[in-house]
């Protein structure tokens, strides 16, 4: 029994101890949500990764170009939103919608894109509930 304590104890404190850095690790408030920028710009790269997938592209009515990178969501929940891995193309021209790095690095978080066709690309990290 003593043995039993001892072990569940020790699985408690190593849950105490790691559920801080897991929500830290989740935490988007890098990023100006209030402030959201929009652009035309060419994509560079999708990466289709995980844990999040990034788009980087090129601004194109700025006076010199700035290459941007997006933090997305992971491809399972870009999946459940209709996305594939050949969403965005190198070349494809985009308007981009994204909340900025506050620190005024050229990064930001992904709100939403209107592809050329004129489709608008969002997500929803919301599980279905069917």
């Amino acid at each position: 029994m003593k043995r039993w304590a001892v072990t569940g104890f020790a699985m408690l404190a190593g849950l105490l101890v790691t559920a801080p850095l897991a929500l830290a690790h989740h935490s988007t408030s890098m990023y100006d949500r209030g402030a959201p920028l929009t652009i035309e710009a060419n994509v560079v790269e999708f990466r289709w990764v995980n844990p999040h997938s990034y788009l980087t592209v090129v601004e194109t009515a700025a006076d010199e170009p700035k290459t941007w990178s997006i933090e997305m969501s992971s491809p399972g929940v870009l999946t459940r939103s209709g996305w594939s891995k050949r969403t965005f193309n190198p070349g494809d021209r985009i308007t981009l919608k994204f909340g900025p790095l506050r620190d005024g690095a050229l990064g930001g978080i992904f709100l939403e894109a209107t592809l050329a066709d004129g489709a608008v690309m969002t997500y929803s990290t919301e599980l279905p509930t069917e």
